[in-house]
């Protein structure tokens, strides 16, 4: 998706954030896939607003330092974008051939976007022509100019040819779903759930189809905001707090005194996007005849900065009553860590989903549920 230009040459996935910079390069390794070299750091909350890179120099100069760093030699690049801005909606059009639906995709795209067709950047993907009524099933996604336009100049001015723009849902399924190690996931219905510094993404995968993506606006830096609030500490203290919290307690029955308290802080917060996440899981289910086994929502799969908090998973599982893990890339994935530090995997585990699912995209731009074919 947003599809810019498109080389055999070796390229590497970058994951820009609101608060970080994750960058990663993988290589065929006979019939699996070896990383080559990832790295993550940090950038400036003022550089990221709304998705859109507004410090370009900045940003790019902290890709060209991510770059050196992993000792990744690449000469283009794949990014993604998301938030409330981006669109991505599967939509039924009348049957016509991809040229044909090219030509009068803005017009097509109006009836379902917001913001001015001329100043977004338009793409779809025809998923199959079965529909009944002369019908066809279209992914249609969309974007404001600006916000694609900024990713596509850092990439130039950190040295990188740039090959696409993705969208991160996709790129979170093609790592977590696609090139799972199992064809588990290929027929069964997972939440990806990807909790960012400034929002947190609902991504709907069914049987190995993209569903529903839904941008809630809470995140990391609302969590670290309220327990700064809540502790008198600085920002920085409060995001080492957060980290640190430990969820697989009876939040209603917390006393005394200690690390726990702070669940007690966020609990609001935490509540509200739990019953925003559940909202996305209904309206999902509620395409779906009462008891039909593709409704269920199996799996919740945490990923972001924010999936790093202690205990995390088990609160999600718990309030969802939805089994929940943390993304892990390199477990029971045909993706080998190579010679990463477990170190490394350990501590960014959860952030280094969608930079994988990047870097994967030039390498096997058509691969659905790797493991099952």
């Amino acid at each position: 998706m947003f599809n810019a230009l498109f080389s055999k040459e070796n390229t590497v996935g970058i994951d820009i954030g609101s608060s970080s910079v994750k960058v990663m390069a993988i290589e065929p390794n006979g019939k699996a896939w070896e990383l080559v070299g990832a790295a993550v750091a940090p950038i400036s909350r003022e550089a990221v607003k709304d998705s859109i890179i507004i410090d370009v120099p900045t940003v790019a100069n902290t890709v060209r330092s991510l770059l050196k760093e992993a000792g990744i030699r690449a000469s283009g690049g794949v990014c993604a974008i998301s938030g409330s801005q981006v669109i991505v909606r599967q939509v039924q059009f009348p049957q016509m051939s991809e040229t044909v639906l090219r030509k009068s995709i803005k017009y097509e795209a109006a009836k379902y976007i917001a913001a001015s067709v001329e100043e977004s950047v338009v793409e779809f993907e025809i998923m199959d022509r079965t529909a009944e009524d002369g019908q066809m099933n279209v992914m249609l996604a969309a974007a404001p100019r600006e916000l694609v336009d900024s990713h596509v100049r850092t990439m130039e001015e950190a040295g990188l040819e740039p090959i696409a723009v993705d969208v991160e849902a996709f790129a979170l399924m093609r790592s977590l779903v696609d090139f799972n190690a199992s064809d588990d996931y290929c027929h069964r219905t997972v939440a990806l759930l990807d909790m960012g510094a400034s929002h947190t993404d609902v991504n709907i995968i069914s049987k190995g189809d993209f569903a529903l993506t839904r941008n809630i606006p809470i995140g990391g830096d609302g969590i670290s905001n309220a327990i700064r609030s809540f502790s008198g500490s600085s920002f920085e203290d409060a995001e080492r707090m957060k980290l640190e919290m430990t969820g697989d307690v009876d939040l209603g029955s917390l006393e005394g005194e200690g690390a726990n308290q702070v669940w007690r802080a966020v609990q609001p917060l935490l509540e509200e996007l739990i019953r925003e996440i559940r909202r996305s899981i209904h309206f999902y289910q509620s395409q779906f005849p009462d008891g039909s086994s593709d409704a269920m929502v199996s799996k919740v799969i945490l990923t972001g900065g924010s999936a790093r908090m202690s205990g995390i998973d088990a609160y999600m599982s718990s309030r969802l009553n939805i089994p929940a893990e943390k993304a892990d890339v390199f477990k029971q994935s045909a993706i080998s860590p190579g010679k990463l530090a477990k170190s490394f995997v350990e501590e960014h585990g959860p952030v280094l989903a969608v930079s994988a699912g990047l870097a994967l995209k030039e390498l096997s731009p058509d691969v659905k549920c790797k493991a099952a074919a």
